[in-house]
């Protein structure tokens, strides 16, 4: 997508305030702090990052959101990485990063891991499928016309190659090896679009997500296999986890269950409270067995309160339009989606 429109009037944002309402919300959402047998995961869609003209100020306070956490998937780095290296300088000396060239919509995927924590195993590489396994499946797509629900079927629908190819990385913490698939899956267009070829768009994003959990479900039964323990993470542009959505129903295909992420937000990760677009996927096992907390970060409701206050009494209190025009705010300075995160048992 391109870069957000910055919102005028522009944002001056106070550091030192947006921190400490960041670490209120931290306790107040139970997110835990680094120890050293937990090993916290985290993932986040920084919508953008390189493509617009974010101020120092705000990536200081994505470092800071970062920091939290010890081993943490970056989607939508931007083929100018420099913002995104401005974020791992600014979260520390004891943070590095690796990162993948660019593909579709000029997007690197990144993993940043605290180096006195986390080690590098030796597998890293993106995911690209040979034509001879690339699958066919039949999609049904819903749509409404005319007032009516309606299926357009897809038949033998051939995958094509993922648009940005998940990037893959093996990492050691303590007792736990993770092989981390760093994902940001087509999105293409709605399900519930008025045209054919919009609705076959989304045909492709199910079978991006049917492609991906065939091969993960393959290697994590190979014996020829660096490490068994396979996570699927990142923003896999599912739009509501229950059976009847295709997307959903691609990605659990294989019986691997996506983590369910509580009440917090009501489980959704983007800004507008509506979608479940951010996912994390364990193989089943021994690293899924490790899993003890897990939640979306709601950043959102902790930043640009004063903001927030200004536009609802510019718009008298209706505060649809008001966080119609606070999204603009936090999309173009953070991102218009959430953290995810889950804390493992490294002992």
């Amino acid at each position: 997508m391109p870069g957000f429109a910055k919102p005028s009037p522009a944002e001056r944002i106070n550091i030192s305030a947006e921190k400490a309402a960041i670490n209120e919300h931290f306790r107040e959402r139970r997110v835990p702090a680094s120890t050293r047998d937990r090993l916290l995961l985290c993932s986040w869609n920084i919508a953008n990052l390189g493509d617009h003209d974010r101020p120092g100020a705000a990536l200081e306070i994505c470092a800071h959101l970062l920091r939290r956490f010890d081993l943490i998937a970056v989607q939508e780095v931007k083929e100018d990485a420099r913002d995104f290296q401005s974020i791992v300088e600014r979260m520390g000396s004891s943070f590095d990063f690796v990162m993948s060239d660019t593909a579709g919509n000029n997007e690197r995927l990144a993993f940043v891991y605290r180096t006195g924590k986390v080690e590098l195993g030796q597998l890293f590489g993106e995911l690209a499928l040979p034509a001879r396994r690339f699958p066919k499946r039949t999609v049904r797509v819903p749509y409404r016309k005319s007032r009516q629900d309606r299926v357009q079927t897809f038949r033998d629908m051939r995958f094509e190659p993922f648009d940005r190819n998940p990037f893959i990385g093996n990492f050691r913490c303590h007792n736990i090896d993770l092989t981390l698939v760093n994902c940001h899956l087509y999105y293409g267009a709605k399900a519930n679009s008025s045209t054919e070829k919009d609705r076959k768009k989304y045909a492709r994003r199910v079978l991006e997500l049917y492609a991906l959990a065939r091969w993960a479900d393959d290697y994590a039964e190979s014996p020829h296999t660096y490490d068994p323990d396979v996570v699927l993470l990142g923003d896999m542009n599912v739009p509501a986890m229950h059976e009847q959505d295709p997307a959903y129903d691609a990605l659990t295909d294989f019986g691997w269950q996506p983590q369910r992420f509580g009440t917090i937000a009501g489980g959704m990760t983007n800004i507008r409270n509506s979608k479940t677009y951010d996912q994390v996927v364990f193989a089943p096992g021994d690293a899924e067995s490790r899993v003890r907390q897990s939640g979306v970060f709601d950043f959102d409701n902790a930043v640009m309160k004063s903001r927030w206050r200004r536009l609802l009494r510019e718009h008298e209190g209706n505060t649809r339009k008001a966080s119609t025009a606070f999204f603009k705010y936090i999309q173009f300075y953070y991102s218009d989606h959430r953290l995810i995160w889950m804390q493992l048992d490294a002992s």
